[in-house]
């Protein structure tokens, strides 16, 4: 999960290069990562628990900080927050499994 945002930039970054112009192992990268990232979306889009989506969704996918995070969901004790964001990512590790 940490790796998304580096994987989602270097796809914008070949992208805007033009995916015609790629040598071919820039383009094999290129393919590799863009189903890396739309496996990732995918997963996190089955997660069930609303709440459970829309703080991976926060913390990974908008790449926001632990701590911001937390206050954006000020509601919830921290300790409850980091719970929850054990179980997103359990939940996109499982369905990873199955979707590769």
């Amino acid at each position: 999960m940490s790796k998304y945002r580096r994987l989602k930039s270097l796809v914008g970054a070949l992208e805007q290069e033009g995916v015609d112009t790629l040598a071919p192992k820039q383009r094999k990268a290129y393919t590799a990562y863009k189903e890396a990232t739309a496996s990732i979306e995918r997963a996190v889009r089955l997660i069930l628990d609303e709440e459970v989506r829309r703080i991976i969704e926060m913390r990974y996918i908008k790449g926001q900080k632990y701590v911001v995070t937390v206050a954006y969901f000020g509601n919830m004790h921290p300790a409850t927050v980091a719970r929850k964001i054990n179980e997103g990512i359990e939940s996109v590790a499982n369905s990873l499994k199955y979707i590769d």
